[in-house]
C-alpha cells in the first residue's frame, strides 16, 4: 500500500465514522428504533439532561411551583407527557411498570418518558 491509497483509506473511514451518528439519529426519528417499544429504559429524572429541562415522571412531583402554570389554555394539572406534542401515544408500551412512550426531546434520545411524566418543553398537542 502506497502512501496516497492510506491516506485515501484513512480518509474513507474517517468521514464513514463521522456520518453514523447523523444517520442513527436520522433512524431513531423515523421510527426505524422506537426506545419503547423495544423495550428501553425510562429516562432518569436525575440526569443532567432531564434537569436542564425539569423533567419529572409524574407531573405532580414539580418542586418549583413558578413552572406550574397554565400553558396554551392548559391547566398544569393537565400537562402531561401524553398530552404533549412531542410525545407518540402510538407507540406507548409498559416500561418499569409505567406507561412510557418516546419523546422526540434530545434528553430522552433511546429511552422512553412516563405517559404521567412532564417537563419545560411541554407543548400543546395540535
Amino acid at each position: 500500500m502506497n502512501r496516497r491509497s492510506f491516506f485515501q483509506s484513512v480518509g474513507a473511514f474517517i468521514g464513514a465514522a463521522a456520518l453514523l451518528p447523523i444517520v442513527a439519529r436520522a433512524e431513531g426519528r423515523r421510527g426505524g428504533g422506537s426506545a419503547a417499544s423495544a423495550g428501553a429504559s425510562l429516562v432518569d429524572p436525575k440526569d443532567r439532561q432531564a434537569q436542564s429541562v425539569n423533567y419529572v415522571e409524574i407531573n405532580t412531583q414539580i418542586k418549583d411551583k413558578g413552572l406550574m402554570s397554565a400553558r396554551s389554555g392548559v391547566e398544569f394539572k393537565n400537562q402531561k407527557c401524553k398530552s404533549c406534542a412531542f410525545y407518540d401515544a402510538s407507540k406507548e408500551t409498559t416500561v418499569g411498570g409505567k406507561k412510557a412512550g418516546p419523546c422526540q426531546m434530545p434528553f430522552a434520545a433511546g429511552k422512553a418518558v412516563t405517559a404521567e411524566g412532564w417537563c419545560s418543553s411541554w407543548a400543546k398537542k395540535a
